[in-house]
Order: C-alpha cells, then sequence, then structure tokens
C-alpha cells in the first residue's frame, strides 16, 4: 500500500501551531504516494511502520487513490 499525505497532514507541515512531533513531520514528509508502509519500515529507528499506521489510524495518511480502487 502507498501512502499519500491527506489535506490535515499538508496543514500540519506548513508553518504555524504543530500538533505532531518531529519524527512524525518527518515521515509525512516522506509520504508522496510513491513510499510504502514496507518502505518505511525501517525508518526511524525501525518504527516507520508503527508511526505511518498512527498518521494513518489520525488522519494524516491514506492509502494513494489507486491503491484505494483494487
Amino acid at each position: 500500500m502507498l501512502l499519500q499525505r491527506t489535506e490535515k497532514a499538508r496543514i500540519e507541515l506548513l508553518s504555524g501551531p504543530r500538533a505532531l512531533g518531529a519524527r512524525e513531520r518527518s515521515l509525512l514528509m516522506l509520504a508522496n504516494g510513491h513510499k510504502s508502509l514496507l518502505d518505511l519500515e525501517p525508518l526511524f529507528g525501525g518504527e516507520g511502520w508503527r508511526i505511518a499506521l498512527n498518521l494513518v489510524r489520525e488522519g494524516y495518511l491514506e492509502p494513494r487513490a489507486a491503491d484505494r480502487e483494487r
């Protein structure tokens, strides 16, 4: 599953008050629709998968549109 940012994530990455920590924001920057959960897994001390899944649950990331149609 390839992950892309939602509008909520784009707002979080703008300057201003932050709701997320640096690790979560870094992962959001990497989620460009071309990286999968498997790509993110080894990042952030092996916790990329867990961080990405939390961001999906919180509405910051979603499956890429083409992947949702399958």
